[in-house]
C-alpha cells in the first residue's frame, strides 16, 4: 500500500498528540521556596464547613450592595448576577459617568481557579492576610479566601491607589465570609 518510510511518518502526528494529552493532563507545580506567590501555609487547619452549592447560591446575598459601595467608595449600579457548575459570581458595576468603579465577588471553584491563574500562569506578587478564612491570599485589587473547601474573591477595578483599598479588601471578605 504505502512505502514504509510513509507509515512511519504518519504515525509522529499521533505520537505527538499523545504526548500533548498527557503532559496536559499533569498538575500545576507550586514554586518550593516559600517567597514565591505560590507556597501554600502548612499551618492553614481546613474547618469543617459544609462545602457551598454555588448553583443554587445568590453571590449578591453574600457581599451586599451596601458592602460592595463602602469598599469602592462610590455608588454602584444594580448588580448582576450569575452562576454556573463551578461559580456563583455578581458584579456590581459604577456609575457609566464616572468615577470608574466596579466589584466583583466569586464564589466556588471558579474563585480558585482566578487564583490559580494569578499564581502560577501570571506569577504576580502575593500577601496572606491573616484571620481569613482556612486560607486567604491578597494582590493588588484582589483577595481570595477559602473556608472549607470553599473559594471565595474579590475583586475591584478602579484608577485610584491600591494601597488604599488593602484593608478595606480583607473588610469585605470578612463580612462575606461570615454570610456563607
Amino acid at each position: 500500500m504505502f512505502p514504509l518510510p510513509f507509515r512511519a511518518l504518519a504515525t509522529v502526528p499521533v505520537l505527538a498528540v499523545a504526548v500533548l494529552l498527557v503532559s496536559c493532563s499533569a498538575s500545576p507545580k507550586l514554586p518550593a521556596n516559600a517567597g514565591d506567590a505560590g507556597a501554600v501555609n502548612p499551618s492553614a487547619t481546613p474547618s469543617s464547613a459544609r462545602p457551598v452549592d454555588v448553583t443554587k447560591l445568590d453571590a449578591c446575598t453574600i457581599l451586599m450592595q451596601a458592602d460592595a459601595e463602602t469598599l469602592i467608595g462610590t455608588k454602584l449600579t444594580e448588580p448582576q448576577r450569575a452562576s454556573n457548575s463551578d461559580v456563583a459570581s455578581c458584579t456590581y458595576p459604577g456609575d457609566p459617568n464616572g468615577p470608574t468603579a466596579q466589584v466583583e465577588i466569586y464564589i466556588g471553584d471558579g474563585a480558585k481557579q482566578q487564583l490559580d491563574i494569578d499564581k502560577d500562569k501570571l506569577q504576580h506578587a502575593f500577601t496572606q492576610p491573616a484571620g481569613l478564612g482556612d486560607e486567604a491570599w491578597q494582590e493588588d485589587g484582589m483577595i481570595w479566601a477559602r473556608t472549607g473547601s470553599t473559594w471565595v474573591s474579590i475583586r475591584i477595578v478602579t484608577l485610584d491607589d491600591a494601597a488604599g483599598f488593602v484593608v478595606p479588601l480583607q473588610t469585605a471578605m470578612a463580612t462575606a465570609l461570615g454570610r456563607l
